[in-house]
Parts: C-alpha cells; structure tokens; sequence
C-alpha cells in the first residue's frame, strides 16, 4: 500500500532527482511515481543514493536507472558532477551497433561487450545492499555493495575505477585493488 508519507518520500527523492539530472529522467521518475501510486505492475525499481562529505563538501551521488548504474563525485558545494564511474549493467552489455543507437539517443552510456568484465552484470540489486565509502580527503568516493567495492570515482584520475569493466574505456578503467587501497585505508 503507497501510503501519504511514501509519495511525499517518492515526490522529495525525484524534486532532489531533477536538481542531479536531465529531464528524461525526471520524466522516468514521474512515470514510475504514477505506476506506483495507481498500483499498476511495477518496472524494475531504481536505486538512487546520495552522500555529502563533511569535509570536501562533496556529494557522491548513485544511480541505477534499471538498466545501468553509475557512480558520480561532484563538485565541492554543488550538484554538478565532476568525476563518474559506471558501477554495473542490470543487462547484458551491448554490441557496438546497440552503443551507436543509444549515444545518437543521448541515454546513459551503457558498457560494451568488449570492454565487459565477468562482474559486469547484477540482474536484481536492492538498495539496502549498497553503502558509499569516502577517502579521508572527501576527494574520492567508493560504491560497495554488501561492503565490497564496486567502483570509484577520485578526483585524482581522470577516469573512475569499476570491477565492470575488462579494460580502461571512457566509461572507467578497469579495476586496480592497490589504487583502491592507497586511496581508502582501513
């Protein structure tokens, strides 16, 4: 049962939503709110997290639109995202001629077969597994899930780090456990 407090939690997570990203995914946002109060069947659910670090003042922000998740570290005092790393595909990874059609669509940049790592996908993830892990710094941000690292975004590489991917590519590069722990100390 979709109660008041639930779509004013819904309808404040999509207002926050609106200020991170473009308005397709407002949109999606607005769509899903509608299924969900009609009781129509529901699509696979989106995840969105967010955390603001104390001492840098940066967001880490985590976005899974049902398809693709994404990791993002923002500015310092702002929405604006400044570093990413795709953390995983909730679908099986796409041939070139599938990434072509959707970069001319502008949706969000899904990972390519050949850059695919075997941890690329996780079909069904639910929000209480995730948790963000930030550098002493708040200048590097990490997606764990169940507390193992997914990926990382540092404002110290131009790329993000994701166990996704097989090999560096403008989506990350491929995972490097001593980066990680230099970056993230126990």
């Amino acid at each position: 049962m979709l109660t008041l407090q639930k779509i004013r939690n819904i309808s404040a997570y999509m207002q926050n939503r609106k200020q991170f990203f473009d308005g397709s995914s407002y949109m999606r946002s607005l769509i899903a709110l509608f299924f969900l109060a009609s009781g129509a069947p529901s699509m696979a659910q989106e995840l969105f997290l967010q955390s603001r670090n104390p001492v840098s003042n940066r967001l880490a922000v985590f976005e899974d639109d049902a398809r693709v998740a994404y990791l993002y570290l923002t500015r310092p005092g702002t929405p604006q995202p400044e570093r990413d790393a795709i953390a995983y595909m909730r679908i099986q990874p796409i041939s070139r001629a599938e990434w072509e059609a959707a970069k001319k669509s502008r949706g969000t940049p899904m990972l390519l077969k050949d850059l695919a790592s075997p941890a690329a996908v996780i079909e069904k993830p639910v929000e209480r597994e995730f948790s963000f892990k930030w550098s002493p710094d708040g200048n590097s941000v990490a997606i764990l899930r169940n507390g193992a690292p997914l990926a990382f975004a540092s404002m110290a590489e131009k790329f993000g780090y994701s166990k996704a991917v097989s090999k560096t590519s403008p989506l990350a590069n491929a995972w490097d456990q001593a980066r990680y722990d230099a970056l993230f100390p126990k």
